[in-house]
């Protein structure tokens, strides 16, 4: 929540703002960077509070790469084949650690889904901010199913990693439902959906 106050503040000072669009739900200019708020919380509360593993630091590694991408595309507005290159890329690091998704037991066949799983699931999130309060909730919601199937099956350690997403995106969501000051921008929803893809 302190963290969403403060970028809002830096955003609207800036001119870091949305402006009403025919695709776009709100009337009135928008901060925008939310997603700096969400990825500094998650990232520091990572820090404090959840043991670093191979596998967590890889899925952090990845989605700061991705966050950057993100912010380069709110600054900039870039390509979207230069959006789906960094997507690659991110997909790459995960892949690169071994963290595949093990459904065929074909090793190639497995990195090819957990690939198009990743950009799947990367850029629906994507996509679905574009309303208020739907991409930051949707994904808390399927943070918190995540985080009872980490409980119920002992997984403490990656409790603890969702749980702090969790509480990242909550925070954001307290200034973002409808209706929202702030968006979280690409920035925001390419770390959202990237992280949320690779905690599965």
């Amino acid at each position: 929540i302190l963290m969403t106050l403060v970028v809002r503040h830096y955003a609207t000072a800036r001119g870091f703002v949305a402006k009403p669009k025919s695709d776009r739900w709100h009337k009135r200019p928008t901060a925008m960077m939310g997603g700096v708020a969400i990825f500094l919380a998650t990232i520091i509360m990572y820090a404090l509070f959840v043991p670093p593993t191979r596998d967590s630091l890889a899925l952090m590694g990845g989605s700061t790469f991705l966050f950057l991408v993100g912010l380069v595309d709110d600054i900039i507005n870039i390509k979207p084949y230069q959006k789906l290159i960094g997507q690659l890329i991110g997909a790459a690091i995960l892949v690169s650690f071994g963290l595949t998704l093990p459904i065929t037991g074909y090793a190639l066949v497995d990195i090819w889904i957990t690939t198009f799983w990743i950009i799947g699931i990367t850029n629906a999130i994507n996509l679905l901010d574009n309303m208020d309060g739907l991409a930051a909730g949707i994904s808390a919601i399927a943070s918190i199913a995540l985080g009872i199937s980490f409980a119920v099956n002992g997984q403490m350690t990656e409790l603890a990693f969702v749980a702090v997403f969790v509480g990242a995106l909550i925070g954001f969501l307290v200034f973002n439902f409808n209706p929202a000051s702030i968006f979280m921008g690409d920035c925001g929803s390419m770390f959202v959906g990237f992280l949320l893809a690779g905690s599965v």
